[in-house]
């Protein structure tokens, strides 16, 4: 049964979630600000979250940004709002719609549909088929992008020899790019690169593409990037790395222990 987690304020519209969307065949949970959502999500594990714009202890952009990246969530989310033009343009974001206040039934569940195509029939299925075994697979892959082909080559054999499929990348745009098409179980960003830098690539992956891949910095200038360590699966590591640390840290990101 698919999960639908509501957030709102306004106990009249959470009531409505609860009983539209019960009846439609999905598991339902609510939270009433921005704390709870962030908490009730953590636990509940919702497939799509519908969430309003003003909501207390922090708004719902809050919530999507914590969501998107520091907890690397990608979990679909509908921005439920009577004032649409206060969002900020969210038209290249993957998986987030925005619908207006007071929600129409049919749009807001042919919205939830759009994002979760398995909506139509596995909503009302208890049982549905499990997904593909491609977790363990790709969690033997890695990208490394870097501009500087000795450190490319360096980190390529010490991978590789400890038994990983490698692809590598020399820029941000082709970082994003290999990201999508390589489904790595971990990316080795360096910071300072053609196209953008690693921050850009970090930014694009987590917030625009939700992309929840565990990512670590590898740079000679930690401290552009000590800030992103907060983030669910980030580590940042100083340049030089020796075969034993770049190799503790990849299998700690990708849980192989």
């Amino acid at each position: 049964m698919l999960k639908i987690l509501a957030v709102e304020d306004n106990p009249a519209i959470l009531d409505f979630y609860r009983e539209f969307f019960t009846e439609a065949g999905f598991e339902v949970r609510t939270a009433e600000d921005a704390l709870s959502a962030v908490t009730k999500q953590q636990q509940f594990k919702a497939d799509l979250i519908i969430l309003d714009l003003n909501i207390p202890a922090g708004g719902g952009m809050k919530v999507f940004d914590t969501l998107r990246t520091r907890m690397a969530d990608p979990v679909p989310i509908i921005f439920s709002t009577g004032k649409p033009e206060m969002l900020p343009d969210l038209s290249k974001l993957h998986n987030v719609s925005v619908i207006s206040k007071p929600t129409d039934p049919e749009k807001l569940l042919a919205e939830v549909k759009k994002l979760l195509p398995a909506a139509s029939s596995a909503a009302m299925d208890p049982n549905p088929p499990p997904p593909p075994p491609q977790a363990q697979t790709a969690r033997r892959k890695i990208l490394i992008v870097d501009d500087d082909t000795c450190v490319l080559e360096l980190y390529s054999e010490i991978l590789s020899k400890a038994g990983f499929e490698i692809q590598t990348a020399e820029d941000a745009i082709g970082a994003v790019t290999k990201a999508q098409e390589f489904g790595p179980g971990l990316i080795i960003l360096d910071v300072d690169m053609p196209a953008g830098g690693g921050r850009k690539v970090f930014e694009r992956l987590r917030l625009q593409l939700a992309i929840p891949t565990p990512i670590l910095f590898s740079t000679g200038s930690p401290e552009a990037v000590a800030s992103l360590a907060k983030n669910m699966d980030v580590i940042v590591l100083k340049k030089p790395l020796t075969a034993e640390t770049l190799l503790t840290a990849a299998k700690k990101l990708l849980k192989l222990y």
